[in-house]
């Protein structure tokens, strides 16, 4: 099922359930016990939780199986500083200064689990932020940083309360790629899976650097 119907899904049920719990208080005779207002009441939330789940999504894309999702360019401007060039689908570009020698991209990944999971919506994803970093520990702990928000804020974060609560039926799972090397002229291709993130290397640049950060073993 594409992501926007699944979505659409997902909000026309806490709607209904909703409006399903308002009809308890519209008509009276229904209201004979304590217990229909509480039924009605946990409708009420249960339709309003979906529903905001269905909003809260929209901030992320469709995650089916492993795939490329963002595209990153490199080019050297100065000593331990690189002009760095996002590119997402269907999203404009990003372009930052990064200082360091390495480079890390960060993703938030929800899942929807228990009933929720049977509407179809696929685990999700948004990227979360770009950062450098120094391999000179004392570099790292007195130079400049430099760490660039990727993510879109929503008012009703379900996956910032996931990992501080524990909200029903939702996994968030928190996925990020190991530190890179940042060369002069390297392409990366950033992919997910539904547990994780994986840089790999797109020109012979890029390849390049990575044989000399991480020399094959023997």
């Amino acid at each position: 099922m594409p992501q926007d119907i699944a979505l659409l899904t997902l909000a026309v049920v806490g709607g209904l359930l909703a409006l399903f719990g308002l009809a308890f208080f519209v008509r009276p005779r229904w209201f004979l016990s304590w217990l229909k207002g509480t039924f009605a009441i946990l409708l009420i939330l249960a339709g309003a939780y979906i529903g905001l789940l269905a909003l809260d999504l929209r901030h992320y894309q469709s995650l089916d199986s492993m795939q490329t999702i963002a595209t990153i360019g490199v080019t050297k401007t100065g000593p331990q500083t690189w002009r760095v060039r996002l590119e997402r689908n269907e999203q404009p570009p990003v372009e930052v200064t990064l200082r360091g020698d390495q480079w890390q991209v960060d993703a938030r990944i929800i899942r929807l689990a228990g009933p929720l999971a049977w509407i179809g919506v696929p685990p999700a994803y948004r990227l979360e932020r770009l950062s450098g970093r120094y391999v000179s520990l004392e570099q790292e702990r007195t130079g400049e940083r430099t760490v660039y928000p990727l993510g879109q804020d929503s008012w009703f974060d379900a996956w910032t309360l996931d990992q501080e609560f524990g909200l029903p039926f939702v996994e968030a799972v928190y996925g990020n790629a190991t530190f890179m090397p940042l060369r002069d002229g390297a392409i990366f291709d950033v992919r997910l899976s539904s547990t994780g993130l994986v840089a790999l290397p797109a020109n012979q640049q890029a390849r390049d650097a990575m044989e000399e950060w991480f020399p094959k073993a023997g």
